[in-house]
């Protein structure tokens, strides 16, 4: 999770230049510039996107652990149905030996 928090930062560095749209027309000298943020709001929205990053974290490391619980706890059902089906079909193929001893 927190192992990709530098890349986030990093984006985020990158994404600085981006902060003003300039549109110009084709065969048109003429550039009208329709977005222009300030340093302030770029720093609060990238500050707000760590925030939830980090924030959404937790849950997935949750997440996580319950997929791992849910699969021990599978995993050790079916090892125990398992179990009872290889001790139920002993039991059967000991069953059909005396059937059969007793035949003869």
């Amino acid at each position: 999770g927190l192992k990709f928090l530098p890349l986030t930062v990093d984006w985020f560095e990158r994404a600085k230049p981006c902060t003003a749209l300039t549109i110009s027309e084709a065969n048109s000298t003429s550039r009208m510039r329709v977005l222009e943020e300030s340093r302030e709001a770029f720093e609060s929205r990238a500050l707000t996107a760590m925030y939830e990053f980090i924030r959404g974290i937790p849950m997935e490391v949750m997440k996580s652990r319950h997929g791992l619980a849910v699969d021990t706890a599978c995993d050790k059902k079916i090892a125990r149905i398992e179990e009872e089906n290889k001790i139920a079909s002993e039991q059967r193929d000991e069953r059909y030996r005396e059937a059969l001893e007793q035949r003869d």
